[in-house]
């Protein structure tokens, strides 16, 4: 991490990375001049070897701009300038520390807060949008239980869409599609986490992309 009373840290990590990404402009040999004057990490032959490679390939208004800012030495060294210097490893172990290695992602967590995702994100049964957040799902048992004790009756059902009229038979449908979903997706999570523990998902885009169970259901 950075210390905030440090100025160069920033912009030695913004050098070195627009470097690894072949970039080469005015500010980054600014820059290095400045890190080399400043002997910055003790580096200084490294820091005004890039800042000249880097004034050796400019257009003419900007390596004129920065020629006339250095010293002799310096613009000898712009000069004679041919390959990229090798970035020490004594400043590479230093960044690197800047910056520690992200945790690392808990795959089971990942795999249960997508599946709860899938499960509780609904369902499109005949043209019917049907919330399966869990508290629709114990409502659409309750109208279950309720139509199989009556069968005759026809219930009130609110969809996302708004409210239809359902006889038995259609509630029935309703609640035997929502539980098919149910437990498709945990047969999903169960297959994912079965995977994970084989290691054949290591990551979360490997979750992403298992086949997880479609909010489309077909005709009732």
């Amino acid at each position: 991490m950075y210390r905030i009373d440090s100025m160069y840290e920033p912009m030695v990590e913004a050098l070195l990375s627009a470097r690894s990404e072949n970039k080469a402009d005015r500010w980054m040999a600014c820059a290095a001049f400045w890190l080399g004057r400043q002997q910055i990490y003790n580096v200084p032959d490294y820091w005004l070897a890039l800042a000249a490679k880097i004034t050796s390939g400019l257009d003419t208004a900007d390596k004129d701009a920065i020629l006339d800012q250095l010293s002799n030495k310096e613009a000898a060294l712009v000069s004679s300038a041919e390959d990229w210097p090798e970035t020490p490893e004594s400043l590479l172990s230093v960044v690197a520390g800047w910056s520690p290695e992200p945790a690392p992602v808990d795959l089971y967590a990942y795999a249960a807060s997508k599946r709860y995702a899938i499960e509780t994100g609904g369902i499109v049964i005949n043209g019917m949008s049907i919330t399966t957040d869990r508290a629709s799902q114990s409502m659409i048992t309750g109208a279950y239980s309720y139509v199989q004790a009556n069968p005759t009756v026809t219930v009130k059902f609110k969809t996302a869409a708004g409210f239809v009229e359902l006889t038995a038979e259609q509630m029935t449908a309703v609640a035997n599609a929502v539980g098919a979903h149910v437990q498709a997706s945990f047969a999903a999570e169960g297959e994912v986490t079965s995977q994970i523990v084989a290691g054949t998902i290591t990551a979360k885009a490997e979750i992403d992309a298992f086949a997880w169970p479609s909010n489309a259901q077909g005709e009732s």
